[in-house]
């Protein structure tokens, strides 16, 4: 079995908008840690990870917000927070073609992704799990016991996993 799964469609030119977007906003004297290369294998890892009934919109529009409000690499505790703040005030420019049932969720995910370890909402876990799947960039292994889906629990489960994070992130 393939590790990559399936690539469902989404609203891709809006995403790449979004991208560029918050990447133009990063600052650049901070590290590679939580910027934007973590995102796009956030975004890939989604896609991975992706299950019938998951919004892939909400996953892609995820990965490049939840962090994108980070003051630094450090410990920040409001920066989800922080997110679904800026979620809010981007709601009807950079994230126009999200309905306000995407809106809530994406925001869920954003405020909760560092504190909860399952919601049961497919979507939101599937964007916990794909955050988790980049832990191998500051040296952890991900659990399988600490995904939120059986998806993201298998994935990380299999003997080539590292092998494969490596080879994917070169």
């Amino acid at each position: 079995m393939p590790l990559i799964g399936l690539k469902k469609r989404y609203k891709r030119s809006d995403i790449e908008k979004l991208r560029a977007f918050t990447a133009s906003r990063w600052p650049k004297e901070l590290s590679l840690i939580h910027g934007v290369e973590h995102w796009d294998r956030v975004a890939e890892f989604g896609k991975m990870l992706y299950v019938e009934g998951a919004d892939m919109d909400v996953i892609m529009a995820f990965a490049y917000l939840y962090d994108s409000e980070r003051k630094g690499d450090g410990y920040d505790y409001n920066h989800g927070l922080d997110a679904s703040k800026f979620v809010d005030a981007i709601r009807h420019s950079k994230l126009s073609f999200l309905d306000d049932g995407q809106i809530s969720k994406l925001k869920r995910a954003c405020e909760l992704h560092t504190d909860v370890h399952r919601t049961g909402d497919i979507t939101i876990d599937i964007c916990f799990d794909a955050d988790r799947m980049d832990l191998l960039r500051v040296g952890i292994i991900p659990l399988p016991e600490r995904m939120a889906t059986k998806q993201g629990s298998e994935l990380v489960s299999r003997p080539d996993f590292i092998d494969f994070y490596v080879n994917f992130v070169d």
